[in-house]
């Protein structure tokens, strides 16, 4: 047994931060809150991507970025940007297979809420945006709050990736200290999908007490040199939130730091990526998934889904807000259908390659133009409005929107206002009344926590950004 399988370790990050700001043009703007920097983006890049970027923490982690982020750091911050993937491609150069960033769905989706179309489009625009930041394709592919079904296993093998990770208690039949795997997971089709299993009490560790460990060399000799004496086999792999080192606590891209520099090292492990270990030891033992699960302690999806009440919670108002969400998408899928259907093509298909041409150089007219070129000139410029309005409601459902517990936060308040850009400028485009449904629908999202109903939370939308959604009654 070689060195590697006796010592590995990997360190996880996933970046991610909620999509905000105007719901065209992308611009945050100020933030005042996150004083004295301009807006929370560029507060949490000063204090923890570029320190760790700058500092070569990238080089020696795995890691994945929100699409959303990824492309901020590209427009907003050009320095950590290029170091980051620069990170990557010096992995890629150095073993000559697979690199250190894993690639995710493409509005930060939980997957297996969403209509089968839409998880399949979710994945190919993130594998397509992946590419084009790091211009290889990905081997590996994080799934949103780690939540996991069948299905989305299997479009995830049927796209191409080989492998995910999840929490170690979201998978049954694991090995008894045989370590983080990689594992296989048989899947409905035939296909199959290799899976690690995060070290869950190493990472919670690393996760919520980062700053009470006494620094990276007494965490290593207290905790990780035994752990690893105790299970000698195997990759022990640590998965946290990248904002823990240097956002979440401050500063603790230091404990990154030496922790992949030095003490590990010094603890008797041998650092690697997951696509490294991945690619260098197949699995051979099969687990099961728990179908529908999360890394959080409510059961299934219903944190995210429809919201839960208890003595210290009432979030019910998630499920309300979701079924108004789903209505003002259905509106607009169905305008979207009508205008694709007569031109004998499958509308889904179409709309998977949109931003995969996009990302490849093409303008939306010479992509509508190649695929459809029998298509009337009034009927291709109200098919570009429709699919910017897609992209809307396509962000509507990032996770974050159903993180908080607060109904009147920015979050949801977000959400509602891409539907109503959404619905706004495909009523101007193609002079249909599309304001039936989504005030009615946000009349009943309510909360305990606050006086603000969902109908007031569109109509603040409407007068911010001047939208022609006619204001509700």
């Amino acid at each position: 047994m070689s060195k590697i399988e006796r010592t590995a370790l990997c360190v996880y990050g996933h970046f991610s931060q909620p999509p905000r700001g105007h719901p065209i043009t992308g611009e945050i703007g100020a933030e005042p809150e996150a004083e004295p920097y301009l807006n929370w983006n560029d507060r949490i890049n000063q204090v923890s991507y570029f320190p760790n970027a700058q500092i070569g923490n990238f080089n020696r982690i795995s890691f994945s970025f929100s699409e959303g982020l990824i492309r901020w750091l590209e427009q907003s911050a050009p320095d950590t940007y290029r170091l980051i993937v620069e990170a990557d491609r010096q992995a890629v150069a150095q073993s000559g297979q697979g690199g250190n960033a894993l690639a995710t769905a493409y509005n930060h989706v939980i997957l297996p809420m969403a209509r089968k179309r839409d998880k399949r489009t979710q994945i190919l625009w993130g594998l397509a945006a992946f590419e084009r930041h790091y211009g290889r394709k990905p081997i590996g592919f994080w799934l949103p709050e780690m939540a996991v079904d069948l299905e989305t296993l299997s479009m995830l093998a049927e796209a191409g990736v080989s492998y995910t990770l999840l929490t170690s208690r979201q998978l049954r039949n694991l090995p008894v200290n045989e370590g983080a795997g990689p594992y296989r997971i048989d899947l409905p089709d035939g296909r199959s999908m290799a899976v690690f299993a995060r070290t869950d009490a190493l990472s919670a560790e690393l996760s919520f007490n980062i700053h009470n460990l006494g620094g990276a060399g007494h965490w290593c000799r207290q905790v990780l040199t035994p752990a690893r004496k105790a299970s000698p086999v195997g990759l022990t792999l640590l998965a946290t939130a990248g904002e823990t080192f240097g956002h979440h606590y401050a500063g603790e891209e230091q404990f990154l730091y030496w922790l992949v520099t030095h003490e590990a090292r010094a603890a008797g492990y041998e650092l690697t990526s997951l696509d490294h270990y991945y690619l260098t030891h197949p699995p051979t033992q099969a687990v099961e998934v728990e179908e529908r699960s999360t890394w959080g302690d409510q059961p299934g999806l219903t944190a995210w889904a429809t919201g839960y009440s208890d003595a210290n919670h009432n979030t019910l108002w998630k499920g309300s807000l979701r079924r108004a969400l789903d209505n003002a998408a259905s509106d607009i899928d169905r305008v979207y259908e009508e205008i694709i259907m007569p031109q004998g093509i499958d509308p889904w298909t179409l709309r998977d390659g949109y931003l995969p041409a996009l990302f490849a150089g093409l303008t939306p007219d010479e992509y509508i133009s190649e695929r459809l070129p029998k298509i009337k000139d009034k009927d291709r410029e109200i098919l570009k409005v429709v699919l910017q309005a897609i992209r809307l409601t396509q962000r509507m459902y990032n996770s974050y929107t159903f993180t908080e517990d607060n109904l009147d936060s920015r979050q949801p308040r977000y959400a509602i206002t891409c539907a109503a850009t959404a619905l706004s400028i495909v009523q101007e485009a193609t002079g249909r009344d599309l304001n039936d449904r989504l005030p009615v629908d946000l009349a009943v999202v309510s909360s305990p926590g606050t006086r603000v109903t969902g109908a007031d939370m569109l109509r603040d939308s409407i007068r911010q950004f001047d939208l022609s959604l006619m204001k509700t009654p």
